[in-house]
């Protein structure tokens, strides 16, 4: 048991009086070093049995920090507007950039704790669904410059007792005693046993436990404090680029799996033929959207593609069809320096729609293994272990009632060019086209072999790519409305 194998000790004043300055400059030094060089954010999550002196130790490191650059945050039981989103979401808005400081007072570990509590008969494969979840988050939040720093703070039951009998004893304290902290107390065995289990299966080489023994103030204020000194001074980075060769190997099958998607047969739609399809798709989708039970879902819809591909007009026919109130679409560009301040997820996370609303998103996620790969903004580790980190985004999205639509607009060179000519001469539609899409033209073969390696190992059952010939615009915009209507007729119906 946890309580078992805490150490019991104790500093004298004199000792704690010696320690404590020189802890105090290492801190302030490592966070006037961490603001200046903005290497990393730090993301300190705090757990702690009743009593062990939770909040007296983040209260204790904002006095040794500037408080200007922390952060605290609390979670109670998620509100309307955090359940009608994935449970990460909440902690995802919170991510501290780079240069920072946030601690989470137990943090995405609160609900897995609390139904490991109350629930210890829960389905096996519920808590390893739970368990892979944050252990997922906690690695890609490393590699993408966050020092997750995890403490756990404990004591015997005999002085738990003994403190939240002093507490409650006082009138000014009383209110620190909560009715949950009380029954926690009373069953201090399963607590314990659910704390364990989870300090053991989530503990990793890059993020791991530090359990800290609470019976002593000062002695407990100090371990954490240098816990927290060396994720300031990044003393706990990954191992970079071991997950490389199994990518690879994936990728070279992912290069003779996937073909490219074949172009319009037959005749060009006519205007009169699309006209009427495209009213009837239309009011399909409408419909669709305003379902009883389309309310309990939400819409999340991906377009990707070479530039001129069409997927700004597929989405106009989306919308068309939409109430406005209901959608919102997201232009993806180039990150703006507080998205790069940030785990590359991040704007995507925040972006999330609430039930029975649509967010689409022109352009992606999937930049990170399209134009970050393509054009070298991201290293080859980081766009090879991105393949892994998208589809276990897109799973949590499934498993919350998102609803993932994702289309690749696959227009030929050809017209392409024959796209651009026309926009030049046209004096309307001469500013979508810029220098950086004529650069991307000249690399469409590495375009295109990142695409393949892209359908090819992100297409899962819960987010299936849906791959549009787009040469012709009036077939490939009705085909969009068509295979989103597919999509969700599945899913509501």
């Amino acid at each position: 048991m946890l309580h078992e194998v805490l150490s019991g000790r104790r500093l004298t004043k004199l000792e704690y009086e010696h320690e404590l300055p020189k802890l105090q400059d290492r801190l302030l030094d490592a966070q006037f070093e961490l603001r200046g060089s903005r290497a990393r954010a730090v993301a300190m999550i705090v757990t702690g049995i009743p009593g062990a002196g939770r909040s007296e130790v983040v209260n204790e490191l904002l006095g040794w920090l500037d408080p200007k650059f922390v952060t605290v945050y609390g979670f109670r039981e998620p509100d309307e507007v955090e359940r009608q989103r994935p449970p990460l979401w909440r902690y995802w808005r919170v991510m501290p950039p780079r240069g920072r400081i946030a601690i989470l007072h137990a943090g995405w570990y609160a609900e897995f704790l609390r139904e490991s509590v109350l629930q210890p008969n829960r389905p096996a494969a519920t808590v390893r669904r739970e368990i892979e979840r944050i252990r997922s988050l906690e690695r890609m939040l490393v590699a993408d410059g966050v020092a997750v720093v995890k403490v756990h703070l404990h004591v015997g039951p005999e002085l738990q007792r003994r403190r939240l009998r002093k507490l409650r004893a006082d009138k000014t304290t009383r209110w620190r005693v909560t009715p949950e902290d009380l029954w926690l107390a009373r069953h201090f065995g399963r607590v314990e046993r659910a704390l364990e289990h989870c300090l053991e299966v989530t503990g990793q080489p890059e993020v791991p436990w530090h359990l800290v023994d609470g019976t002593d103030r000062q002695h407990r204020a100090l371990e954490v404090g240098r816990v927290l000194l060396a994720g300031l001074e990044g003393r706990m980075a990954p191992a970079a680029g071991r997950a490389l060769p199994r990518v690879a190997a994936r990728l070279r099958r992912a290069a003779k799996s996937v073909k490219p998607a074949p172009g319009h047969r037959g005749p060009p739609v006519a205007e009169e033929d699309y006209e009427r399809e495209l009213e009837r798709l239309q009011g399909r989708l409408a419909l669709l959207s305003r379902r009883r039970k389309f309310a309990k879902h939400s819409v999340v819809v991906a377009f990707e593609g070479m530039d001129a591909a069409g997927k700004g007009g597929a989405i106009r026919r989306i919308t068309a069809a939409l109430d406005a109130r209901q959608f919102r679409v997201v232009p993806i560009s180039a990150p703006s320096p507080e998205e790069l301040a940030r785990p590359y997820l991040w704007r995507f996370w925040c972006q999330l729609p609430r039930r029975g609303n649509y967010t689409i998103f022109d352009r992606s996620w999937y930049g990170r293994v399209l134009v970050e790969r393509v054009r070298g903004l991201a290293a080859q580790a980081d766009w090879r272990r991105a393949y892994g980190e998208i589809n276990e985004f897109e799973r949590q999205l499934m498993e919350h009632r998102l609803v993932v639509a994702k289309f690749w607009m696959s227009v030929s060179p050809e017209e392409q060019l024959a796209r651009f000519e026309e926009r030049d001469r046209n004096p309307l539609k001469r500013f979508k086209v810029d220098p950086e899409d004529w650069t991307n033209r000249k690399l469409w073969a590495a375009y295109g072999r990142a695409a393949r390696d892209m359908l090819a190992l992100t297409n899962t059952r819960h987010a299936p790519w849906q791959v549009i010939p787009a040469d012709d615009k009036r077939h490939a915009r009705l085909l969009v409305l068509r295979r989103l209507c597919e999509r969700l007729e599945s899913v509501i119906d």
